[in-house]
């Protein structure tokens, strides 16, 4: 396989040395193609084979942003993207130049942090039975009946507790984003992967303000333990705030 490999797109002058974020995959160096028009491309050799989506490459392609967004404010690229020649990828840096700008003054000093939170296991159904004394009398005349007998009913019973748990979802949710959201410049709210989660959130927060964050999230977890688990992720690339896609022979969209 021919070509550069493409991690990032920064400023020309934002980082000194690009060997620093360790080697590329398959252990190219690292190393900065400048444009005519400011910016530059963070890349290496491309590896000899496609790279395939296992675990250890997307690993470590995030692993070399994390070290860069340390240090500058970066681009991120999707994985395994490649770039045909330093000609071509120059030409689209160039073409490209006051969209790329824009989108860098839209993340400057930021990065982003994730949160998940999900309910501990039953949490949400006891909560939701302790609120509501018909659904506890309902459940109550289930508990020992056939199931052959009570088809309706049960039915019933799942689609009040699921409309109750929607709503608790949605006033837990409202909870954490109005402690957290002040605190980032923007947010953005993912999809939910299973039932328990409550909460699956990208926040682009400036660099000074992570400290900040950092003491919300753990007197959220003191104050919600009992409840929720939390996942908090980052410093990462700001790929949830970052909508710019370039093709190496057309304009940026």
């Amino acid at each position: 396989m021919s070509g550069l490999y493409v991690f990032g797109v920064v400023q020309a002058d934002a980082l000194a040395d690009a060997t620093a974020f360790g080697p590329g995959l398959g252990g190219a160096p690292l190393r900065l193609l400048p444009g005519e028009g400011g910016l530059a491309a963070l890349v290496a050799d491309a590896p000899a084979e496609p790279p395939e989506a296992t675990r250890r490459n997307m690993l470590g392609h995030t692993a070399v942003l994390e070290r860069a967004i340390a240090a500058a404010d970066v681009l991120p690229v999707r994985f395994a993207t490649v770039a045909p020649d330093a000609t071509r990828l120059t030409g689209c840096l160039d073409r490209n130049a006051e969209a790329f700008r824009m989108a860098l003054a839209a993340i400057a000093g930021c990065i982003e942090l994730g949160v998940k939170a999900s309910w501990q296991e039953g949490v949400a159904f006891r909560d939701i039975l302790d609120a509501d004394a018909g659904l506890r009398a309902l459940r109550d005349r289930l508990q020992n009946r056939p199931a052959t007998q009570t088809y309706q009913e049960r039915i019933e019973l799942g689609r009040r507790v699921e409309a109750a748990m929607n709503t608790m979802r949605d006033r837990d949710a409202a909870l954490l984003a109005a402690r957290l959201d002040p605190l980032a410049e923007r947010s953005l709210a993912l999809k939910p992967v299973d039932d328990s989660m409550v909460l699956n959130r990208a926040f682009l927060v400036k660099r000074d303000r992570e400290p900040a964050f950092d003491a919300s999230m753990r007197e959220l977890g003191e104050a919600q333990g009992a409840r929720m688990s939390f996942r908090y992720i980052g410093p990462v690339p700001p790929y949830n705030f970052v909508t710019l896609r370039a093709d190496w022979l057309g304009e940026a969209a």
